[in-house]
């Protein structure tokens, strides 16, 4: 494998330059149209680098993209950070930032299809990245159950992130609209946090 495949931290400055000119240039284009209408040479011309220099650091154009989606879910999570998390219940600030995650791809639908195609990638680079990338989301997601134990709070969050990923598959489908996602997902935070049958409600 060529050494510039290894983790970015690895790379050499200059080499790191390069590589994260050629991930801004993959979500450039990707922001303007669709993964499928994208080329490896569109994206070593929009980066200005030669199409070898593109495989160096890549293994495949999936390998590439599922870059390109680790730097947008790093992006997503930086935001949280400048933007915290609106409620003063765990259950209002994960439906605040399940909120803003489903927004976000209801701006860019690409993004969304692009994850369908990477969750199904049979390239290693790809989906040793596309790993790191859930891994991160799942990291972000728990920040908004922040005083429960970590276990516990990755649980609930991994539930709602299911419920969410089949709903957002079913409207990138055309089988539900998107004001059906919003409701799905909040009522699933909703049931999650309800007492149990014949509990008292005012605990």
């Amino acid at each position: 494998m060529s050494t510039q495949m290894e983790h970015p931290d690895s790379l050499r400055p200059g080499q790191r330059a390069r590589r994260d000119r050629i991930v801004l240039a993959a979500l450039e284009l990707l922001e303007e149209g669709e993964y499928d209408t994208i080329h490896v040479r569109d994206v070593a011309e929009r980066a200005d680098v030669a199409l070898g220099t593109m495989y160096n650091y890549f293994s495949s154009k999936e390998h590439l993209y599922a870059a390109a989606m680790l730097d947008w879910a790093s992006s997503f999570r930086n935001t949280i950070a400048r933007r915290p998390l609106n409620g003063q219940t765990g259950q209002d600030r994960l439906k605040d930032l399940f909120g803003r995650v489903i927004r976000a791809f209801e701006r860019r639908p690409q993004f969304l299809r692009l994850e369908i195609v990477l969750e199904n990638s049979t390239d290693r680079h790809a989906r040793e990245m596309f790993a790191v990338f859930s891994d991160h989301n799942q990291s972000t997601f728990a920040t908004a159950l922040d005083t429960m134990p970590l276990s516990e709070a990755r649980a609930v969050t991994d539930i709602v992130a299911v419920v969410m990923g089949s709903m957002l598959h079913a409207w990138a489908l055309g089988r539900a609209d998107i004001q059906r996602v919003y409701e799905i997902v909040f009522q699933t935070i909703d049931l999650i946090f309800s007492p149990p049958p014949g509990a008292s409600r005012s605990r």
